[in-house]
């Protein structure tokens, strides 16, 4: 009997609420509603990209994982370990199986410091019993890991592209060989030829390391590309999570139909009718009783803007959908 891989990420119910600062003495505080009740699992070596508009709270969920902000509600596990409820030194050893690539690898690298000293950090703060040529030995491979070479060690993040930054954005969370890898957007800021290579690369990676991705985008192409499956999100809520072939292949909920219809397609016959979203967007201090996307839904109906959706399966192991689809 086969087993499916062990889970890396293991989030129930995550919610994350902001304070606004009040207006005046006598207003009433607001909150920001920018994760409410997410739950997920990406099993070992998987990937799982999340997509959605900006706003909907997929960079909150990123750095909630990283536990780089506290939740409000819910529990998370990396590893079968809460992040969250470790005191700092225990959460500095621990945060070496959990690893982060920001989005711009222009302000993500310090100019100050060489490329070797960038890729070190890591190994610094998490493996301290390391000698000097131990750590430059692993800054060498990860290096030439992302296709760049040992001599860019000395070097310094102006004398290198876009994408040879993110490469080694790539390599400094590589450097102490990470379970999980966070990605929060790590193409959108590079160049169209660029992002290919970039992808490519985080799938060799997959492929000879074994890590697995929690991939951030707002493009379902790389998505598409790089992702075992995808969790649709929606005003800080997930609408729809599966496989990516089942998502893909047949949508189920209307918002994630709006955001396939939004990718260009370079194929006249793969064209169809683009299903256009009318409506506001709730504003995110607002408490919705009904379906968030009620005001936008082309199939809403009266109980949607009373009630909270129902869910239901659309494929066992694949998707779900709301019960008026």
């Amino acid at each position: 009997m086969t087993f499916p891989n062990p889970p890396v990420v293991d989030a129930d119910g995550l919610t994350r609420h902001y304070m606004l600062p009040r207006e005046s003495l006598t207003a009433a505080p607001q909150r920001v509603f920018a994760l409410n009740r997410v739950s997920l699992t990406v099993r070992a070596g998987r990937s799982l990209g999340v997509v959605g508009e900006s706003g909907c709270g997929k960079s909150t969920l990123a750095r909630c994982v990283m536990a780089l902000e506290p939740l409000t509600a819910g529990t998370l596990r990396i590893l079968g370990k809460d992040p969250h409820a470790m005191r700092s030194r225990a959460l500095r050893r621990h945060r070496q199986n959990f690893q982060m690539i920001f989005q711009d690898p222009f302000g993500s690298l310090d100019p100050r410091h060489t490329v070797g000293r960038i890729v070190s950090e890591p190994l610094e703060a998490a493996e301290k019993r390391l000698g000097p040529d131990e750590r430059r030995g692993r800054v060498r491979e990860v290096l030439e890991a992302v296709g760049l070479r040992g001599a860019d060690m000395s070097k310094y993040p102006h004398e290198f592209s876009g994408g040879q930054r993110q490469r080694i954005a790539i390599a400094r969370a590589l450097t102490t060989r990470p379970a999980l890898i966070v990605a929060d957007e790590p193409v959108s800021a590079l160049d169209v030829s660029v992002r290919a290579q970039v992808l490519n690369l985080l799938r060799d990676l997959q492929d000879r390391y074994g890590v697995t991705y929690l991939l951030i985008s707002h493009d379902l192409s790389a998505v598409e590309y790089a992702c075992h499956q995808i969790a649709v999100m929606y005003m800080g809520r997930i609408v729809e999570y599966g496989s990516t072939e089942a998502i893909l292949a047949d949508a189920a909920h209307p918002y994630t139909r709006a955001l396939l219809d939004a990718v260009p397609r370079s194929s006249p016959e793969r064209r169809r009718a683009r299903t256009t979203l009318k409506g506001a967007v709730p504003s995110p201090t607002e408490i919705v009783s009904g379906c968030p996307f009620a005001a936008r839904c082309p199939l809403v109906e009266p109980r949607c803007r009373l009630q909270a959706p129902e869910w239901r399966e659309v494929m066992p192991g694949h998707g779900a959908a709301c019960h008026l689809v």
